[in-house]
């Protein structure tokens, strides 16, 4: 043993100092994860990555993903989605970021840029939060005219989360003191929104939040156009109600209102309306009974949405509800494309919205340094927004060396048509210089199955990737193993995640790899990543084609030898035509328990023959040589959750020394 170790540290030295150029290749790192420190914390991100840059870029990272950058409208605390001023990365006099100040971020950008690394932004096309309240004519009219024959086509009720209603009191409106009769009940009296559940909260300029426990309405509460009492309700405090069911459909509230509770020279009344945990109604303020005039002055209430970005501190990037959906223009508020899941969501087909989104993007790329785009939430609106953005940046003389869609989405053939419309849209001289990618859900889903599940077939990752399943170029996906959407309990691969970037890793074509800042840093795989990408430059990089050697089916000979293993917890596959022509050859063992793998399994000898020597350059196999027997099969003896790089002749270890002092060929 001890000689053993004396010949690898030999290798390894020869190495240093006789190995050939490593080719270049792209490595992604998603930099950063869901509760990175925020400058809340006392943390400044940016500096993070900045102190990085120069071993992140020796270990063979040329792109970081960075957390979206522009200001939010949850503060410094946020994660970056509910973005709020797209040209405020921390300046203008608003404080830091949760990244950190703009200054902090052209730092880091100068940093990445000497040693060669390229900075991706994650960019939010899909919605915005956080602007100042305006009336809504829109959404008004979208909540009252909704009816069943909407329902029943599949429309769906305005979310109740992100509208509020305002009645004008005080000064010459004429409405002030007395009993203000709130009636409410769901606009179109379907059965869909029958006992939802719903908060009313009601406040003045003068009367706020009182901190008080909530309260719940009293059922019969339908009021005198039912023929029933109401029930009180407070200012400041919250009153918890459920949509009816019966015939008169109808819960009536009465605020009754002193004079110490509003500003007499002018105030207002807030109303919000909001459902529990996004379990949306239709319910709506159909009639407000003033004592004050014996009448109805409903008329006289306005919708209003947060959606006012024309008072921004950058002045740059202005918008208003008609940038937003319901604007008017069609749409049903419902499916992927016009359901707003996330906070506003934006209307593309809008020139001004596509301006601005543009114009913005165009900022980043020029004026900030970027030169990647991750694209949040794309699987939420038409593609030919991005095609047309594509082709504006080609237009403007850029090109981001990565664009890459998150379509959060586990059937590859979905993954395969958001690539295909997106390049539908785009002009004939940008998809000569812009490439569109996809994250490639299926495979990562197949990955933690194969990691996690007992009894899991892991050949069916040789058939997961949308390139293997849907016979895509490899070029349009990017392969990963979590991030920062993977936070859960039961969500992130638990079990030895290694063996999902052994996979993505080697398997050159399948897409280009990006690693999870938490694994590599803060999940002890850093070492065992570097010597993943190490082997994939010096070997696997430019590799034009791969047989999966032992997949489903295969006519290629396999001996398990009894008690040492199983065929659907091995993988082996083959890479070849390489630049150095040697051939690769990879085994991953999924399985688990104490009994290591032994497997004969034939290979494909069209660039050699039997008697070849195949070297393992990681160094978990049990031998360090091996050598192509007569039957034109290689044996392998693998340790359980273990994997191998077989390499065609007798090459030097490309072993981490740590890994290797730590055990390897033990």
């Amino acid at each position: 043993m001890k000689n053993l170790k004396l010949f690898v540290l030999l290798n390894i030295f020869c190495y240093l100092f006789t190995s050939n150029y490593i080719q270049a290749q792209d490595f992604i790192m998603q930099g950063w994860y869901w509760d990175y420190p925020k400058t809340t914390d006392g943390k400044i991100w940016a500096d993070t990555l900045k102190d990085k840059a120069q071993e992140l870029s020796k270990s063979g990272f040329t792109y970081i993903w960075l957390p979206p950058l522009s200001r939010t409208s949850y503060g410094n605390s946020s994660n970056g989605y509910d973005v709020r001023d797209l040209f405020d990365l921390g300046e203008y006099g608003q404080g830091t970021t949760q990244f950190g100040t703009r200054a902090d971020v052209d730092e880091l950008i100068d940093a990445f840029t000497t040693y060669g690394i390229n900075a991706i932004a994650d960019v939010v096309y899909n919605h915005r939060d956080g602007g100042l309240p305006e009336s809504n004519g829109a959404v008004e009219g979208w909540i009252e005219n909704y009816n069943s024959t909407k329902v029943n086509n599949g429309d769906n009720p305005y979310p109740s989360d992100r509208f509020r209603c305002i009645l004008t009191i005080g000064g010459s409106t004429g409405y002030g003191t007395g009993d203000y009769y709130f009636k409410i009940k769901s606009m179109s009296g379907h059965s869909n929104f029958y006992n939802k559940k719903y908060k009313v909260y009601m406040w003045t300029n003068r009367v706020g939040w009182k901190g008080l426990p909530d309260i719940n309405e009293s059922e019969p509460n339908g009021g005198g156009d039912c023929g029933e009492g109401n029930n009180d309700i407070p200012l400041g405090v919250n009153l918890w109600a459920w949509t009816d069911d019966d015939a008169c459909l109808t819960d009536e509230f009465r605020l009754a209102l002193t004079s110490d509770d509003f500003y007499s020279a002018g105030d207002t009344i807030y109303i919000v309306l909001a459902n529990e945990n996004s379990n949306y109604s239709d319910h709506y303020i159909y009639g407000i009974w003033y004592s004050g005039t014996s009448s109805d002055i409903q008329s006289s209430l306005i919708c209003q949405t947060y959606t006012d970005f024309t008072q921004l501190p950058s002045n740059r990037g202005g918008m208003t509800y008609m940038n937003f959906k319901p604007n008017g223009n069609p749409t049903q508020l419902s499916g992927d494309w016009d359901w707003p899941w996330f906070y506003y969501d934006y209307d593309q087909t809008v020139q001004s919205t596509k301006d601005t989104l543009f114009e913005w993007t165009k900022w980043l790329c020029q004026e900030v340094g970027i030169n990647g785009l991750r694209m949040d939430a794309v699987k939420h609106f038409n593609p030919e927004f991005l095609g047309d953005l594509f082709d504006y940046l080609h237009d403007n003389a850029i090109d981001p060396g990565v664009v890459v869609g998150e379509y959060y989405d586990g059937n590859s053939s979905a993954l395969k048509s958001w690539i295909d419309n997106v390049y539908a849209y785009m002009d004939t001289d940008t998809k000569s210089t812009i490439t569109p990618r996809v994250f490639d859900f299926s495979l990562r889903f197949a990955l933690e199955n194969a990691c996690d599940l007992f009894g899991y077939d892991a050949r069916n990752l040789f058939t997961s990737s949308v390139v293997d399943a849907q016979g895509m170029n490899g070029y349009n996906v990017v392969t990963f193993t979590d991030n920062h959407d993977f936070r859960s309990s039961g969500q992130p691969i638990d079990n030895d995640p290694i063996l999902a970037y052994a996979y993505i890793l080697t398997n050159n074509q399948i897409g280009l790899p990006c690693i999870y800042y938490p694994d590599y840093y803060e999940n002890g795989l850093k070492n065992k990543i570097d010597q993943l990408i190490k082997v994939h430059k010096k070997y696997i990089y430019g590799s034009s084609s791969r047989e999966y050697l032992n997949r489903s089916g295969t006519t290629r000979n396999q001996y398990i030898v009894p008690g040492y293993g199983y065929a659907t917890t091995t993988l082996i596959y083959q890479l070849m035509n390489t630049p150095s022509d040697r051939d690769v050859i990879v085994a991953i063992n999924f399985a688990g328990g104490t009994d290591t793998l032994k497997v004969y399994q034939e290979v494909n000898t069209s660039n050699f023959s039997s008697g070849q020597i195949f070297t393992d350059v990681i160094g978990n196999s049990l031998s360090r040589t091996i050598t192509i027997n007569g039957n034109n099969e290689i044996y392998i003896e693998l340790p359980p959750r273990s994997y191998s790089v077989w390499v065609q002749g007798e090459v030097p270890i490309e072993l981490d020394l740590k890994i290797f002092l730590q055990g390897a060929y033990r």
